[in-house]
């Protein structure tokens, strides 16, 4: 794997040790917010309608480029 990314050995290992400290971190994150998880869910299409509205107002709070 080192040889055909060009990188060394132990740049390879390095960087699938800090993968594996990241899927660790999510995955504990993940857990955490499972706990706190009152069962409701949001359609995606008022999700959608939701993100877009918030968008919009950014859009107007942003001065004009000049």
């Amino acid at each position: 794997m080192a040889k055909a990314s060009g990188r060394t050995a132990d740049q390879v290992a390095v960087d699938a040790i800090l993968e594996a400290i990241e899927d660790w971190q999510d995955a504990k994150i993940a857990n955490e917010r499972l706990k706190d998880d009152d069962g409701v869910r949001i359609p995606l299409k008022e999700m959608i309608s939701k993100l877009e509205r918030r968008e919009v107002e950014e859009r107007r709070k942003k001065p004009a480029a000049e």
